[in-house]
């Protein structure tokens, strides 16, 4: 099967989660020792890699399958957010029965039975939904491929040597979300709806407009607009392109259930 090379990173993501998956299942009927390190390697997998592999998909990549007419989202959609919650609740019961020295070889035998299922789910189904949704909306994402990420310190960055069109740099923090955006003259960013956050774009270089609501609104170097949560907007570079920060706050991962 041929991936969209934006999802290509997510796809090697899902092949490293196979083998974690086969070894959580294979260690559900090993001794108790083996069982333990099994539990060490799925938490530290878990957090390093599931966390923010997850993120990006709810942040950046589920979106665009989700209806703008209020309609219902695509079942597979909902499918994988809800594997998303249930891996989270128990890569936590993972990490507790960790810290107590005893881990159940059941509780990792489901653990890698979800996660292969889920990425099965991914893989087959729900990937191949989201590239019907065209390659304008894919091609503005650079999965995987975003700045420093902080750990307690700044993160300091020369915006003029990035290059690329569409997301050129990002970098997030607990809190949020930055995105260094590029486009030539006549490119920009088709009309959409963050329904969560309200987005903030300074200007950089270049100009445009963009329009919110239905309203059109000039873009030039210096101008900067906040975009209200819920509002349809799209953004259009003028003859000469267009570089914007936009900044919003980040959303929580999947919520866990129980």
């Amino acid at each position: 099967m041929r991936r969209h090379p934006t999802l290509v990173p997510l796809s090697r993501d899902h092949h490293r989660a196979l083998v974690e998956a086969r070894a959580a299942r294979l260690a559900g009927v090993a001794d108790a020792a083996a069982r333990l390190e099994a539990g060490r390697r799925f938490a530290r997998f878990f957090a390093a890699h599931a966390v923010p592999h997850f993120r990006q998909e709810e942040e950046d990549l589920f979106p665009l399958v989700v209806p703008r007419d209020g309609a219902e989202p695509p079942e597979p959609l909902v499918r994988a957010l809800l594997d998303h919650a249930r891996l989270h609740r128990l890569a936590r019961q993972v990490r507790a029965a960790v810290e107590r020295g005893d881990v159940e070889g059941d509780l990792l035998e489901a653990a890698g039975a979800l996660l292969e299922a889920h990425v099965r789910l991914e893989e087959r189904v729900l990937f191949p939904l989201i590239e019907q949704a065209g390659d304008e909306g894919l091609a503005a994402l650079r999965l995987h491929e975003s700045g420093p990420q902080p750990s307690g310190g700044p993160v300091v960055a020369d915006l003029g040597a990035a290059a690329g069109q569409g997301v050129a740099w990002s970098a997030t923090s607990t809190d949020l979300n930055v995105n260094l955006v590029a486009w030539p003259a006549g490119g920009g960013v088709g009309p959409h709806v963050n329904a969560e956050r309200d987005v903030l774009l300074v200007v950089l270089s270049g100009g445009g407009e963009i329009i919110v609501g239905g309203d059109s609104h000039p873009l030039a170097a210096g101008w900067t607009a906040i975009v209200p949560a819920g509002s349809e907007r799209s953004v259009g570079a003028g003859p000469d392109g267009i570089r914007y920060v936009s900044a919003h706050l980040r959303r929580p991962p999947g919520i866990p259930l129980g």
